[in-house]
Formats: C-alpha cells, sequence, structure tokens
C-alpha cells in the first residue's frame, strides 16, 4: 500500500471511530441496539481490560485484539481508535492553520513516563482504579463529549488543557502521562511492522521530523523511537525520498542498507562515517562529564512521581468513602459500591445517556478513589422505572447489564420519611406528591389528623428510584429523601399481585 493510501486509511478509520465517540456521547442512542453500543466501545482499551474479571465475556476480548494488533503494527490504537487522540490530532492540525511550527526530535522521558505506568498500576492490586481513572484516554474523552448534560465546567477545563497541551506540546500527553500509549510503547517495541529510515535514501532534509507529532524522528541518526509513534503516517507521505518505509524487517537490514549507501553530496561512506564519528564523540562526553543534568532531572523527577505513588497506597487501598451513610445513591447494576469503584472509569456514558438526567457527576462523595463517578441526583430527576438503559451500554462493567424488569426489584436505596418536616405535619395542609409518583405504590397514606393523611414508607417494596425525592415540593430539605444501599438487594415487588 502506497504512503498516501495508509494515511488516507488511517484518517478514515480515525473519522468513523471519532464519529463513533461523538454519536454515543450526543447522539440519539436510545434509538438503536444494545449490540450496536457496546460494539461501537468493544474496542476501547481500558473498559474492555476491567472486563477482565469475566473472562468469558466477549466484551473483554477487544482489549486482546489491541495488543494483537500492537504487536504486529505498533501503537496504531493511539491515531486509528483512541477518540482523545484523535481530537489532539485534531487540535494540533488546526494550530498549524494558524501558526507556522516547526517539529524537532525530543528525548525520551522514560523515567516520568514509567513512573507514572508504576504508579497507575500499582493500586490496581489494592482494587483501586483512582489513576486509571483519573488518566484513561476513553474516559477523558467521554467527560468532554458528555460535557452538555455532565459537569459543563469539567468537561470545558479538560478541553482547554488538551488544546493548550496539543498546541505547544504535540501528542506529549500519549507519550509522556497516558497509561494506555506508554504500556502499549512497551509492546511495539517488538512489533513485527515498524516505520524506518532508510539511510542509503535519506538526503538528510528533516521532513520528516518536522511533522512528526510524537516527536520522535531522529532524522541526523536515521533513528524513530517506535515506541512513541503513535502512527499518524504522517512520515511516510512526507519524505521527498520514501527513505521511510513501513515495512516488516527488523533494524540490522536498514543499518546494512545504510553501510551500503552512497551520498550523492559528499561521496560514498561519508554519511556512515559522520555518524559513526557523532556517536563516539557522544559516548566520550558522556564518559567525561559522567551524568548529565538532563539525565539527572528525568530521575529526580521519576523518583519524586514513583515515591508520590507510594505515600498515596495506604489511601488508595480502600475505595470506600469513610462515612458510607454518606455515599450518593449509585445507579442501577453498581452491584456494590466496592464493586463500582472498582471498575468504573467515569467516561460519563451513563451520564449522557440518562433520559431523565439523574445521573451526574460526583466528586469526592464516593471518597478519594471515586473522583468522577456517576451518582444519583434526584434534585435534577429520578430513576425511571422501565428504563434500564445505564446497564446496557456501560462498557467497563461497572454496571452490569441488566433488563427492565430485573432493574424493578433491585433496590438501590431506600426512601427516609421526616415527619416534621413534611406539610402535612408542619403547615397541616394534604400533600400526597410523594405517594402518587412512587412507582412500586412504597409509600401509603395512612390517617393523621381529620381528614389529614400521611405518608408511610413500606421499606420492603422501596426500590430506591427517588421519584418521591424528586417531587416533593419542601425546600430547602425535603421531606422525603433516599438514603444509598452500599449493598443492591431485592424488593419484594415481584410478591405483589
Amino acid at each position: 500500500m502506497s504512503p498516501v493510501s495508509m494515511k488516507i486509511l488511517r484518517r478514515v478509520i480515525a473519522l468513523f471511530f471519532l464519529l463513533s465517540a461523538l454519536f454515543l456521547f450526543i447522539g440519539p442512542v436510545q434509538d438503536i441496539s444494545v449490540q450496536l453500543v457496546r460494539s461501537l466501545t468493544w474496542f476501547q482499551f481500558i473498559p474492555s481490560f476491567l472486563n477482565l474479571s469475566t473472562w468469558l465475556s466477549l466484551w473483554a476480548s477487544g482489549f486482546f485484539l489491541v495488543i494483537i494488533v500492537t504487536l504486529a503494527c505498533g501503537r496504531v490504537y493511539c491515531s486509528f481508535i483512541c477518540p482523545l487522540g484523535i481530537l489532539q490530532d485534531i487540535f494540533i492540525r488546526l494550530s498549524t492553520r494558524i501558526t507556522e511550527r516547526v517539529n524537532t526530535y525530543k528525548r525520551p522521558l522514560y523515567a516520568v513516563s514509567f513512573s507514572l505506568l508504576i504508579i497507575t498500576i500499582l493500586p490496581l492490586f489494592f482494587r483501586n482504579i483512582f489513576f486509571l481513572n483519573l488518566f484513561d484516554p476513553f474516559g477523558l474523552s467521554g467527560k468532554i463529549f458528555a460535557g452538555p448534560r455532565g459537569a459543563i465546567g469539567l468537561s470545558l477545563a479538560i478541553l482547554s488543557f488538551f488544546i493548550v497541551l496539543s498546541i505547544l506540546k504535540n501528542r506529549w500527553y500519549c507519550d509522556v502521562i497516558c497509561p494506555v500509549g506508554i504500556f502499549l510503547g512497551l509492546i511495539s517495541r517488538v512489533s513485527v511492522f515498524r516505520l524506518r529510515i532508510n539511510g542509503s535514501l535519506c538526503k538528510l532534509c528533516g521532513t520528516c521530523e518536522t511533522v512528526c507529532k510524537s516527536n520522535c524522528i531522529d532524522h541526523q541518526n536515521h533513528r524513530i523511537d517506535f515506541d512513541r509513534c503513535v502512527g499518524c503516517m504522517n512520515c511516510l507521505g512526507s519524505c521527498p525520498e520514501k527513505a521511510v518505509k513501513y515495512r516488516l524487517g527488523r533494524k540490522k537490514e536498514f543499518i546494512a542498507a545504510a553501510i551500503d549507501g552512497i551520498d550523492r553530496d559528499t561521496g560514498p561512506g561519508t554519511l556512515l562515517q559522520d555518524r559513526q564519528h557523532g556517536i563516539e564523540r557522544e559516548r566520550s562526553n558522556e564518559q567525561k562529564t559522567g551524568l548529565t543534568r538532563r539525565i539527572f532531572l528525568k530521575t529526580a523527577a521519576g523518583s519524586a512521581l514513583t515515591l508520590a505513588g507510594f505515600a498515596y497506597l495506604p489511601a488508595l487501598a480502600s475505595g470506600a468513602p469513610v462515612d458510607t451513610g454518606s455515599c450518593p445513591v449509585m445507579p442501577p447494576g453498581a452491584l456494590s459500591l466496592s464493586h463500582f469503584t472498582e471498575k468504573c472509569t467515569a467516561c460519563h456514558l451513563c451520564i449522557s445517556n440518562c433520559p431523565t438526567r439523574v445521573l451526574q457527576t460526583s466528586f469526592f462523595e464516593y471518597g478519594f478513589s471515586g473522583l468522577f463517578q456517576p451518582k444519583m441526583d434526584f434534585n435534577i430527576g429520578f430513576c425511571r422505572y422501565d428504563c434500564s438503559r445505564c446497564t446496557e451500554i456501560c462498557p467497563s462493567g461497572a454496571l452490569q447489564h441488566i433488563t427492565p424488569g430485573e432493574k424493578q426489584r433491585i433496590q438501590i436505596g431506600l426512601a427516609v420519611f421526616q415527619k416534621n418536616q413534611c406539610l402535612v405535619v408542619a403547615e397541616h395542609k394534604n400533600c400526597a406528591k410523594c405517594a402518587e409518583h412512587c412507582p412500586t405504590k412504597a409509600i401509603e397514606l395512612l390517617p393523621y389528623l381529620g381528614n389529614l393523611f400521611l405518608p408511610y414508607v413500606n421499606s420492603g417494596f422501596c426500590n430506591g428510584c427517588g421519584a418521591c425525592e424528586h417531587f416533593c415540593p419542601v425546600r430547602p430539605d425535603r421531606a422525603i429523601y433516599v438514603e444509598s444501599n452500599i449493598y443492591h438487594t431485592t424488593t419484594r415487588e415481584h410478591l405483589k399481585a
């Protein structure tokens, strides 16, 4: 396949996945099948990885497919599939239209990136995904796309951060911070197909280096740090001499080509000799000066990050809030607080697709490890009795897939009635809004004084949907509210006949 064709193919596939992600978060997803929705999220690396707890789950196989593709072709996931990576490509492209920019080779910050990868992976052994939640590219793109229906301030903050970072540093986030990019970069070191610079053809014009978004091409030494390459294919079509090749083969083939090559301007062997002399001078300088300032700063930064991660490990070992009684109501299918906080990547797909908008962004209500995970906010809406859409589209398994019928028998919380705040007691006015809107008829009206009736909650039939709290007219504190169940239980609704 020609370089131009490969570049066009990459753009077509990337556009498909970006539009798919936009459709999932802002489109009429309620009108399409669950299988199609889950198929579009199947390729996303972190959600698929978290589904590995169910080894027979089809939705976990996307994780293995991405690894297989990386072993074959390198980090093509970052530019073909990842919506955050594709967004950064768009920001970079737009910035080049406005200002002239020349990319140059940057030495890799392996000490920093590997330290971040370690402190992201270590908490997983404590069943905590705080850093995975914080850095997951699909989750970050979801927070951006879900902004109009979620936390708009958070969405704008993340969007602004990546716009500025993309303009100033290109794909710096993908190469230094992103756990998916760093992990796939390690795998791509042994990939079968890879980008190489053929020294016998290269004229040292530097065009490939100037168009590289990852700053991983060192044209002077004919070297590509393929573990940092995101597979954008820009270098393939830019080289006037067709010296950059994406092909099967190892490095030895291109070294042999360079040895046999002839530099048309300076004569045979000159290019190779200059390169060898440069390497020898560099090694000599390192031996004389010892540890350079650059290496020292990288090592210090990496060590500081690693120590910071170890310092937080005791706090990250427990995912539950200190006061579980203050835990917000979790969506149906969460099973329990521990299961939910260990699986949810806060991608906000459920928030953007909730028909009543009862699902909102949390901050520290779930504790330190539950940052940005969805919660029920009954001030805004209530959980519809016949809806289980959030459980059907959750890509990480944090919400187990349940049918509307199964969801109706799950108690996610329990309504608590505060008698003295009720209008019936406080103002001697009849009010039956909570009973009228209760879908399970768990709220009964009992005689109180004269023709006044007071609500009574039958806890066995309450499913915690929050309709009573949402429609209660008492302000600022409702006369009836829902307390969260740390473990979701089953109601006795099926016993009603």
